[in-house]
């Protein structure tokens, strides 16, 4: 990441700390636009969104989500409510006296990118969906959909949510960063069909200490930072997982109006075998504006091909100012 993007801090609630990057837009026809990362990831991987818009005269705001850098990240996964994230959001906007943005998540920054929208459409322009598109709010029955999506797609997307539920998983992650990585960024995404997606692979890839050679957009500065994220905390991260498998927002979000009105902007890939596009086909009756869009990568699309998707995105932006 450009080392110009400074990395600040602030408490935005009594005892919670985000840490974040934050340039603000030169231009005042033109949106912030709030990055909301995945997992493994963290801030760093809008680098070459920030780098991009900033320079295009865009309001740029990428913080690092709990259980991440130097952010509020606790060990109790019921901590872990997406409506609770929304408000710490809302409340870094508010430090930086900022409005109405675009939101634009990946992977699970699509779960708080949707959520803030559901919660507080006033505070949002439009929302850019990369990988994972909108399924709207539903109790999650982790056997039913393992089954479902077996018989539909030949495998089980999410088998390794097990592993990531496991109270062990943290530490062999931590204690294998390197081929977790390997698997997470292989240069092959078709192995994530066969050793990470089906239930029990991603663990006896991990603990058999498999390799597989890297992503070629992956540099070393990358990688480094991609280990360093791993290898400070897994467990924090992991309760994403946790807390979406109990189920603990199902009481915030089972009497929400689930329709967003908003403009909507999804970006697949093509290659990606556990977001796979078709499987969020049915988006489209949910959402009343919706621009889709997919380009030939895998998971990691805006690293992949930034250009792109740095193109697509900003055609969108103009088309809905």
């Amino acid at each position: 990441m450009n080392t110009a993007f400074e990395r600040q801090n602030s408490i935005i609630a009594d005892g919670i700390n985000y840490e974040y990057i934050y340039i603000k837009s030169k231009d005042d026809s033109k949106p912030t636009l709030l990055f909301l990362h995945g997992f493994p990831s963290s801030f760093y991987c809008w680098r070459h969104q920030i780098d991009y818009f900033s320079k295009q005269g865009y309001g740029c705001l990428a913080p690092n989500l709990m259980g991440y850098g130097k952010t509020y990240s606790p060990l109790d996964m019921n901590e872990y409510k997406t409506k609770s994230m929304v408000q710490h959001l809302i409340a870094l906007l508010e430090h930086l006296h900022l409005n109405k943005v675009i939101v634009l998540g990946h992977d699970w920054g699509v779960r708080p990118a949707i959520r803030f929208v559901l919660y507080h459409p006033e505070r949002t322009l439009g929302v850019v969906l990369f990988n994972s598109g909108y399924r709207p709010p539903a109790w999650l029955d982790f056997d039913k959909m393992i089954q479902g999506t077996r018989q539909i797609f030949g495998y089980e997307l999410f088998g390794y949510w097990e592993f990531f539920n496991s109270d062990d998983a943290a530490k062999i992650i931590e204690d294998n960063a390197d081929r977790f990585l390997d698997l997470a960024y292989a240069s092959d995404p078709a192995l994530w069909k066969t050793d990470l997606a089906p239930l029990g692979k991603v663990r006896e890839w991990v603990t058999n200490k498999k390799a597989t050679t890297r992503a070629s957009y992956l540099t070393d500065k990358d990688y480094e930072v991609m280990h360093q994220c791993l290898t400070e905390g897994m467990q924090p991260k992991l309760n994403w997982y946790k807390s979406a498998l109990a189920n603990i927002d199902w009481d915030d979000e089972k009497n929400l109006d689930y329709k967003i009105k908003q403009p909507v902007l999804y970006i697949g890939g093509t290659k990606d075998c556990i977001c796979i596009p078709k499987f969020f086909a049915g988006q489209s009756e949910h959402i009343t504006d919706l621009k889709s869009v997919e380009l030939e990568t895998s998971h990691w699309t805006m690293e992949e091909n930034p250009e792109s998707v740095n193109h697509e995105v900003e055609t969108w932006i103009k088309h809905i100012s």
